[in-house]
């Protein structure tokens, strides 16, 4: 049976880089003997290659992969899909009908959704739509019902994960990952047990009605195995581990550690959490390979970072994460979030500041957005603080604000993001010679003289 895969990256806040959960669904839907077919979209246009697709592949399902940013192509696309082909099942699955389930009362195009960790749920799926058989009863799996959504009880999660096949990175253009991005990325764990109020880690595990959620891993020689099947088809110089916390479990890091330095040696990234890093952690990274580390910092207010936020780690901690690192020379990322309920524009100052005495290698900003699911995000529009005809236009997703502050604030916001390694890298000359060079002299000239303004107004106060 033939099933097309799509996945939508419009106007996305990241380029695409590599879609775990897609890859792993096409790769059980090729196990269970199913041909699958995978179409990536970067704009609108890209809707005419779907549907010559589907002229050509003929498949009997279409699976859509989505976020938040994404439900409206979404709805969109599978309006056309059921107007231009009307027997074909469509179904859409990923973090967005996971948090927000609700999202398929929002059209009648789409057939199911798909709730939580649905690899084996979906080979069911495709075994009952494939002998003509009912699937409406198929665990994981969300309909409508009387006006209402129903959805079927959740598989437990899978504890061991090495039966599980690797990513598919055939079906699934990787090789396109690796020309775009300049690193092959992987992901070992699922799970993340913090709480942090912005993110999906805890609505997903709402789903699953548990507290919070908890890792499970691949074992460290499936990992590594992982690594060696992909440097055997293709060129890869630098690797990036995306799990939410690389090797909290630190029996399985430690293992990890000295099995990469033996038997990969390719330098590599990762995420960690600032108050988990200690001088022992980073000396054991340095020594298997790796070269830079992305942490949150989210906000240097102490209580937009515990009591908004949730994360719980101290301005100490994470002064002490990043002079570390620096100490062992490993680059830095410092990830941070402006413009969520509640702050004002001295505790942003703390934020830039916080970044300034940290001196992160490249320090990243994005604007606070309100997902649907998530605890912040549902106290926003509980609350009436989002501007819902800005929310339904995801163009500006992380760039812009969509709460309902004042002007005067909203243009501050933007402000900073678009000025935000000003603020940071006041001094520096390097960063300052290359964005003039990026210019024309003019231009250039101008750039420096407004960075100059920005530097002193921010001293002065």
């Amino acid at each position: 049976m033939n099933v097309l895969f799509v996945y939508p990256n419009i106007n996305g806040f990241h380029e695409d880089t590599y879609s775990f959960g897609l890859a792993s669904i096409v790769s059980i839907t090729r196990s269970h003997g199913h041909t699958p077919k995978v179409v990536i979209l970067k704009t609108t246009k890209d809707y005419s290659n779907v549907f010559a697709q589907i002229e050509d592949f003929k498949p009997r399902i279409i699976g859509f992969s989505s976020v938040s940013s994404q439900f409206g192509f979404i709805k969109d696309l599978a309006q056309e899909i059921k107007v231009r082909f009307p027997g074909i099942i469509t179904v859409c699955g990923g973090v967005h009908p996971t948090i927000d389930p609700q999202c398929l009362l929002e059209t009648e195009f789409l057939d199911t959704i798909f709730v939580g960790e649905s690899e084996l749920s979906f080979a069911d799926f495709l075994s009952k739509v494939e002998k003509n058989l009912p699937y409406f009863e198929v665990n994981n799996l969300g309909y409508r019902k009387n006006g209402k959504i129903k959805v079927n009880e959740l598989r437990p999660l899978i504890q061991d994960l090495d039966p599980v096949p690797y990513p598919d990175r055939e079906i699934y253009p990787f090789g396109e990952t690796l020309k775009n991005v300049g690193y092959a990325p992987f992901l070992f764990s699922r799970g993340c047990p913090y709480l942090c109020s912005y993110c999906s880690n805890h609505a997903i595990a709402k789903a699953y009605s548990f507290p919070r959620n908890f890792t499970r891993y691949r074992s460290v020689g499936s990992a590594i195995g992982e690594i060696e099947s992909v440097l055997n088809r293709f060129s890869v110089n630098k690797i990036l581990i995306v799990d939410d916390i690389f090797g909290l479990d630190k029996k399985w890091r430690d293992e990890f550690c000295v099995n990469y330095k033996k038997m990969i040696g390719i330098g590599f990234q990762c995420l960690l959490r600032a108050n988990l890093i200690d001088e022992d952690f980073i000396r054991q990274l340095k020594m298997a390979g790796c070269f830079r580390i992305s942490i949150g910092v989210e906000s240097g207010n102490d209580y937009v970072r515990n009591n908004i936020m949730n994360r719980h780690m101290s301005k100490e901690q994470i002064i002490n994460a990043f002079d570390l690192a620096r100490k062992y020379g490993i680059q830095t990322n410092a990830l941070n979030i402006i413009g969520v309920p509640g702050e004002t524009e001295d505790m942003i100052r703390d934020t830039i500041r916080l970044n300034r005495r940290i001196r992160p290698t490249s320090s990243g900003i994005n604007v606070f957005y309100p997902y649907k699911g998530t605890v912040l995000g549902n106290q926003c529009f509980e609350k009436g603080l989002v501007d819902e005809a800005a929310y339904a236009n995801f163009s500006r997703e992380r760039r812009e604000t969509v709460l309902n502050y004042p002007l005067p604030f909203k243009r501050k916001l933007s402000y900073y993001r678009d000025n935000w390694e000003v603020f940071v890298y006041p001094f520096s000359f390097k960063r300052r010679l290359a964005r003039m060079l990026r210019n024309t002299a003019i231009w250039g000239w101008l750039s420096f003289v407004k960075r100059m303004v920005i530097k002193f107004s921010f001293l002065r106060k």
